[in-house]
C-alpha cells in the first residue's frame, strides 16, 4: 500500500483542487485507514491473493457509511481506499508481491525506498509545516467500526515523524521504485479520487 506520506500528499492535492469544506478532517481521514493493524477490516479487502481476486471495496465502504458520505472525514477515508486499490492493482499484485516472495532482500529494499521517498516526495510537492499544523483531531472526526478516534490520535505522531528527513537523503538512490513512478501513482490517485468525489460533493 502507499505510505503515510504518499496518502498525506494525495489528500492535500485533492483538497487543493476541489472544494473540501473541512480540509482538516479530510487530511486526517486520508491517512486514518492505516492507523490500525492488521488492515483487512480498515481497508475493506475482498477476494484472495491465491486466485488473483484480491481488491479493495471502496464503494462498499461508501455504502456502509452513506448516511455520512458527504462529510469530509468519510470522503478522506474513501479517497485513501481508492489510492490503495490503485497500489494493489498497479504495483503489488502485478509484480511487487512476486518479487518480494522470490527475493527476501526486496522487502528490506522496499521499506528503505519508502523511507527515502518521504523526503523526496515532501520536497517535490513542497509540503510545508502548515499542512502538519492541520493534523489536529476535531469534533467532526468520528469513531468508525474499523478505526476509532483514539487510534487515529495515537497514529498521527508517526506521520509527523515521517516528515522529518535528512536533506542528504534527497540524493540517495532508490532500489525498487523510481521517483517518476511514484509521482505518477500519486497523480493518478488524485485524478481518480477527484473523479469519484465530484459525483458526491454537492
Amino acid at each position: 500500500m502507499g505510505s503515510r506520506i504518499m496518502h498525506l500528499i494525495i489528500s492535500n492535492q485533492i483538497a487543493n483542487k476541489i472544494p473540501i469544506p473541512d480540509k482538516q478532517s479530510f487530511l486526517i481521514d486520508g491517512v486514518a485507514p492505516d492507523a490500525v493493524s492488521p488492515k483487512d477490516l480498515s481497508h475493506f479487502y475482498s477476494g484472495n491473493h491465491a486466485d488473483y481476486t484480491r481488491t479493495i471495496d471502496y464503494e462498499g465502504f461508501l455504502q456502509k457509511y452513506q448516511s455520512n458520505q458527504n462529510s469530509a472525514y468519510i470522503l478522506g477515508y474513501y479517497s485513501h481506499l481508492i489510492a490503495d486499490e490503485l497500489w494493489l492493482s498497479g504495483f503489488y499484485l502485478p509484480w511487487l508481491k512476486n518479487r518480494m516472495e522470490a527475493n527476501q532482500d526486496i522487502h528490506q529494499l522496499y521499506h528503505n525506498d519508502f523511507r527515502l521517498l518521504n523526503g523526496k516526495l515532501l520536497a517535490h510537492y513542497d509540503l510545508t509545516a502548515n499542512v502538519l499544523n492541520e493534523l489536529v483531531i476535531n469534533s467532526s472526526i468520528i469513531d468508525l467500526d474499523e478505526v476509532k478516534v483514539k487510534e487515529v490520535k495515537a497514529f498521527l505522531p508517526y506521520l509527523i515523524e515521517d516528515c522529518q528527513y535528512d536533506k542528504k537523503e534527497l540524493d540517495e538512490k532508490l532500489n525498487v521504485f523510481t521517483i517518476e513512478q511514484i509521482i505518477g501513482y500519486i497523480e493518478t490517485s488524485v485524478e481518480k479520487a477527484i473523479f469519484h468525489l465530484n459525483a458526491l460533493i454537492k
